[in-house]
């Protein structure tokens, strides 16, 4: 759709009365000049509807997120092929060595309440926000360049540069990650106003009314800063460029988040229309994981996977087709691991530390797991015996850190167990190097994946070689506490990185930022350039040297190359212990919802957003 067409556009007919009363502009204004045109899955749709759909406990954020939260700059193409399309931004074009980026703006875009977006709300972020040292002391790593934010120099109201310190080859797909989504997430008219630079003498004030101690409180608590916090969902006043804003927020004691229609939005369908076509969501709070399956069983929800989509449930959800009018989408498995378990290797306990890095001692917990009886027990036989790896299907597949020690043997684990600690107390086992028996906790969140069975019988697999692993369950919000503090012993959790994305966001390859679980510090040294965290091994840093080196090339065959480098040092470092290669995924939707797009399920390409939600439409 040109700017020719723009004419021929169309609205949601909700919005008929807003325009006709003069209280919102026709939706020629309110689109750019050049709107992002979608094109649907299966067919354009029609308006109207509400999207029924649900979380679990009160920090479920990330479903709001994967649902209504991803429009950066750049973003992924629909099918995940590692390509990035123009999104915000009409155009993202590099010099030669990566350190120089022109950024040109869709020319018209608006925020939700209707104030131009343009180069000084980036300006706004690259300089008062990522480069505030009271809000964010260490800045943002993922907008770094050795370790220094780039310089930002705005050319007209649509078009700035940012220079890098070095090259940053990467930098584009950075921009088109969950990550990305934080760089548009703040509008300077409105967030600015939280800020002393800004409002020096009202800032005070807004303090004492919104009951916070400090303006960096008072700035997240309206304007969020990070993509992944309940604040970016607490406050319907902030502006933002989503095709839905909050209006019932997501707040504690909350049992609904509504979200509804932003007029404003900046994309339209190749008919003309105006995205999005449904005119607002209506998400549960639910106290577990069964009370929502139980509504999709109901019919009480229009589309979910999050939670639900377990190969136990699969058959509930079957035998309640008809009844409930449902459909089951099957997608790609894009995580390379049901169960990836994170010995914490830079424990603040030296006797734990010291346990916990000596490879032989991780070499005979993974020979002492039966993988295959966990994969039929807990994953209906699906999978197989797998570390923390890329997948078969990934173009980064290594063999050997795939498959290492999966075999399983008590007599091998006993083996490798005993050149670490031999020595056992009364009731058999291991003692450690203080002379104490070994044990630990394994932290595991039960409302987030698959794997409360398989790390119960993990833990069970391992008191059977005479180390004395507990599982302990906890909320999401307990265990980054504590993960954040480098207070857990040991943590579950999917992982993520098993296909093109192990290149953008390797967690488990290497210590790579703060959700590398088994080195918090080193990843937080990594991701600060050495200004926060502590400082890692010398096969940690040549890892860290090596992924350097990958971010000044643009060239896809330099990058796998390094990367293959990467994944040999992580093999040699065993740094994780994985247990199987997830099944296949699928959402439950209702029969008449459409464009529902078999995307690949994945974290890095935020499921379902990205595959555009904007475009499903109730079928009449």
């Amino acid at each position: 759709m040109s700017a020719a067409g723009a004419a021929d556009y169309k609205q949601a007919p909700a919005l008929d009365a807003l325009v006709k009363e003069g209280k919102l502009p026709a939706v020629t204004e309110r689109l750019p000049k050049n709107p992002r045109v979608v094109t649907p899955y299966e067919k354009v749709g029609t308006y109207g509807g509400t999207w029924r759909s649900g979380m679990v406990g009160g920090s479920d954020r990330n479903w709001l997120f994967r649902i209504a939260g991803y429009e950066p700059l750049l973003a992924w193409d629909r099918e995940w092929s590692g390509k990035v399309i123009p999104n915000l931004a009409e155009s993202v074009t590099g010099n030669a060595d990566a350190t120089v980026f022109t950024i040109k703006l869709r020319e018209g875009l608006k925020w939700s309440d209707g104030k131009p977006f343009g180069a000084d709300d980036l300006g706004f972020f690259i300089n008062d926000i990522a480069g505030n040292k009271e809000l964010l002391p260490n800045g943002i790593d993922w907008v770094m360049s050795g370790g220094e934010l780039p310089k930002f120099a705005k050319v007209d109201d649509t078009t700035f540069t940012l220079t890098f310190k070095e090259p940053y080859g990467l930098f584009p797909q950075r921009l088109a990650s969950v990550y990305g989504v934080q760089a548009v997430m703040m509008a300077k008219h409105y967030c600015s106003q939280f800020m002393p630079a800004y409002n020096k003498d009202g800032v005070a004030e807004l303090q004492k009314k919104a009951g916070v101690a400090s303006w960096t409180e008072l700035f997240i608590k309206k304007c969020a800063v990070d993509t992944e916090v309940n604040e970016r969902w607490q406050n319907p006043e902030r502006p933002t460029m989503e095709p839905w804003v909050i209006k019932d927020p997501y707040i504690s004691g909350a049992t609904l988040v509504t979200l509804v229609r932003n007029p404003y939005y900046f994309k339209v369908d190749t008919a003309g229309q105006q995205l999005p076509y449904i005119d607002d969501l209506r998400i549960s709070v639910n106290a577990d994981k069964q009370t929502l399956v139980l509504k999709v069983v109901n019919g009480e929800i229009d589309y979910q996977d999050r939670h639900i989509n377990t190969n136990s449930n699969r058959a509930v959800f079957a035998d309640a087709l008809e009844k409930a009018k449902l459909k089951i989408v099957d997608g790609a498995n894009a995580d390379m691991n049901t169960t990836i378990i994170s010995l914490n290797l830079t424990h603040k306990d030296p006797v734990k530390r010291e346990i916990f890095n000596n490879k032989d001692f991780r070499i005979g917990l993974s020979y002492a797991i039966d993988r295959q009886a966990i994969i039929d027990a807990a994953f209906v036989g699906q999978g197989e015996p797998w570390q923390g790896a890329p997948r078969k299907e990934s173009p980064f597949y290594n063999e050997r850190l795939a498959k290492q020690y999966t075999e399983y043997s008590v007599a091998k684990a006993n083996e490798s167990l005993d050149k670490a600690y031999p020595k056992k107390d009364s009731a058999g086992f291991r003692l450690g190097p203080d002379g104490k028996r070994i044990t630990f906790n394994v932290l595991v969140i039960p409302a987030l994946g698959d794997f409360l069975d398989s790390t119960q019988l993990v833990v069970q697999y391992w008191q059977k070689v005479g180390v004395d692993a507990k599982m302990q369950t906890v909320d999401r919000g307990l265990f980054y506490d504590r993960k954040d503090n480098n207070d857990q012993d040991a943590t579950v959790f999917l992982g993520s990185g098993g296909m093109v994305d192990a290149l953008f966001e390797p967690t488990f390859y290497f210590p790579f930022w703060n959700e590398s679980l088994f080195a918090v510090p080193w990843g937080t040294w990594f991701a600060s350039g050495g200004k926060a965290g502590e400082e890692p091994p010398a096969p940690a840093k040549k890892q860290m040297d090596l992924y350097r080196q990958i971010t000044r090339y643009a060239d896809t065959a330099k990058q796998a190359e390094l990367m293959k480098q990467i994944l040999d040092i992580a093999a040699d470092e065993f740094y994780v212990i994985g247990v199987s290669t997830p099944g296949g995924l699928y959402s439950v939707s209702k029969k008449n919802l459409g464009n529902v797009y078999p995307r690949p399920f994945a974290w890095t390409y935020p499921t379902p957003v990205a595959s555009n939600t904007e475009t499903y439409f109730f079928a009449k």
